[in-house]
C-alpha cells in the first residue's frame, strides 16, 4: 500500500508540477488555478469515465480493453467508491466486475477480483476468503489520507520547480495539452532529477522516513552517475518512441471537469492507444457505505502471504524456514502464513553459523536429544533439508524435497 500511495503523488507531481509553478496569467498557471479549485472547494463529486485502450504486439492482432468506471468521491471525509468494467474478445482475459472502496487510507475490494489476482500470481491456494469484500489496512508507514494530507500535496507540486514548459493552450473554460514523445522524455528526465535533488521530500510524503538523510555531496553524486549511466539510456529511449504523443482536451467550470485525452505509445515492441473520455460533476454531498461481509488484511498479513509464496514448490524444493542471522530470528513458512520466532546464532569468525541442538530440535523438528550443545546449521543438510546463505538479505535459507514441505511448529507456538 505504501508503493501504491506513492506512486499517486509520483504521478500527480510529474504531470503536474510545471503547470504549478507556471505564471497565473498563461494558461498552464490559469489550469493549475482551476484544477486546484476543484479539490479545494468541492465537497462531493460523481464521475464517469470510457476507456478504450488496444495493444498490439508484433505479428498479433490486436488486443482491445474497453473500460467503463463509475465514481463517488466525498472530499470532506476522503471516502471514495468507484466500479470498474473491463470488457475484452478474449476468452481467456475475462475479467469480472471489479468494485472499490476508500476510506482514508484503507482500500476496499471485492473477493471475486482479490482471487483473480492471487490466482495470477500462483497464490490461489493460500486466499481462502468467504467474505464478500476484502479490506487493505492502513497502518504505520503509510500517511492518514484525509483533506489536510490532499493539501499538503497540491502545496508541494505548487512549489516544485522544474525546467519544462506543458504546451498549453486556453479558449474559454476549455484548455488543450499536447506533448510529443520528444517532450515526454524531457519530462521524466526533469522529474528524474528533481527526485533524487528532494527524495527527502518525496519520501516525507509519502509518509515513510529515510533510513538515513543524504548528504549534499552524496547527492551529487548520485546525479553524476545518473547521468553518465542512466541518462544515455533516455536517448535510447527518445528514438524508440519517436512518434508517440499525449493529447488532452479539458473544460472546467465551477460544477464540473470534462476531459478527452489520448496517449498513443509506439516501440519496436508493440504499440499502445489509450482512447479516454471522462465527465466529472459536482455533488452537494456523497454518503459511502461500507459492505458489512468483510475480511481484513494487515499489513502484516500481506508481507506474510508474500514471504509465504516464496515457500510454493520451485525446483522440486519449498522454502520452509529462514534464519536471521543478525537479528537472532526464524521464520517458519507454511501454505498460510508465516510464523516468527526468536532463537540464539551464534557466529564465529570464520563465518560459521552455529544454534544450539535444544533450538534446531524444537525449531525443524530433528530426531535428536536436546541439549545445550551447539551445532553447525549446515548440519542439517544431514536431517533432510538444504542449506543455502542469502548474502542480500543476510539470512540462512532451508529448504525441504516436496513433497512434504511443512514444518512441525514449536508447541510454544502452536499453542498461540
Amino acid at each position: 500500500m505504501k508503493r501504491v500511495l506513492v506512486a499517486l503523488v509520483l504521478v500527480l507531481a510529474m504531470f503536474s508540477t510545471t503547470v504549478a509553478s507556471a505564471a497565473p496569467a498563461t494558461p498552464a498557471g490559469e489550469y493549475w488555478e482551476d484544477l486546484k479549485a476543484m479539490y479545494e472547494e468541492w465537497t462531493a463529486m460523481e464521475g464517469t469515465s470510457d476507456m478504450k485502450i488496444t495493444v498490439t504486439l508484433p505479428e498479433e492482432d490486436p488486443m482491445v480493453f474497453d473500460v467503463n468506471i463509475k465514481s463517488f468521491g466525498n472530499m470532506e471525509d476522503m471516502s471514495a467508491s468507484m466500479e470498474m468494467t473491463i470488457a475484452t474478445e478474449d476468452p481467456e482475459l475475462q475479467i469480472p466486475v471489479i468494485h472499490m472502496m476508500t476510506v482514508g487510507s484503507d482500500i476496499y475490494l471485492n473477493t471475486e477480483i482479490i482471487k483473480l489476482l492471487a490466482e495470477k500470481m500462483e497464490m490461489g491456494d493460500m486466499v481462502q476468503i468467504e467474505e464478500e469484500y476484502v479490506m487493505l489496512q492502513g497502518g504505520e508507514g503509510v500517511p492518514e489520507v484525509s483533506s489536510q494530507y490532499l493539501m499538503d500535496i497540491l502545496e508541494f507540486v505548487e512549489d516544485m520547480d522544474l525546467d519544462f514548459e506543458f504546451d498549453i493552450t486556453k479558449e474559454g473554460d476549455t484548455y488543450t495539452l499536447n506533448m510529443d514523445s520528444d517532450q515526454m522524455i524531457d519530462l521524466f528526465d526533469a522529474y528524474m532529477v528533481f527526485s533524487m535533488e528532494n527524495s527527502a521530500e518525496l519520501m516525507e510524503l509519502s509518509g515513510q522516513e529515510m533510513e538515513f538523510e543524504l548528504t549534499e555531496e552524496e547527492i551529487q553524486e548520485a546525479l553524476a552517475m545518473y547521468e553518465e549511466v542512466f541518462a544515455p539510456m533516455l536517448e535510447t529511449a527518445r528514438e524508440a518512441i519517436k512518434g508517440s504523443y499525449y493529447n488532452q482536451v479539458t473544460t472546467i467550470t465551477d460544477e464540473a471537469y470534462d476531459e478527452e485525452a489520448e496517449l498513443y505509445i509506439t516501440s519496436p515492441m508493440g504499440n499502445i492507444m489509450v482512447e479516454m473520455v471522462s465527465s466529472t460533476e459536482r455533488l452537494d454531498e456523497y454518503t459511502l457505505e461500507l459492505p458489512e461481509s468483510v475480511k481484513v488484511y494487515t499489513q502484516d498479513d500481506l508481507t506474510n502471504l508474500l514471504i509465504g509464496s516464496m515457500g510454493l514448490p520451485e525446483g522440486g524444493r519449498n522454502l520452509a524456514a529462514m534464519l536471521d542471522v543478525d537479528q537472532d530470528m526464524y521464520m517458519i513458512i507454511t501454505e498460510t502464513e508465516v510464523i516468527e520466532g526468536e532463537v540464539e546464532i551464534t557466529l564465529t569468525q570464520e563465518g560459521l553459523s552455529y544454534m544450539s541442538v535444544k533450538d534446531a530440535v524444537e525449531i525443524f523438528g530433528l530426531q535428536m536429544e536436546p541439549s545445550e550443545e551447539l551445532m553447525h546449521i549446515r548440519e542439517l543438510d544431514n536431517h533432510g533439508y538444504d542449506i543455502e546463505w542469502n548474502q542480500q538479505l543476510r539470512m540462512i535459507e532451508v529448504y525441504v524435497e516436496m513433497p512434504e514441505p511443512a514444518l512441525e511448529l514449536p508447541m510454544e507456538e502452536s499453542a498461540e
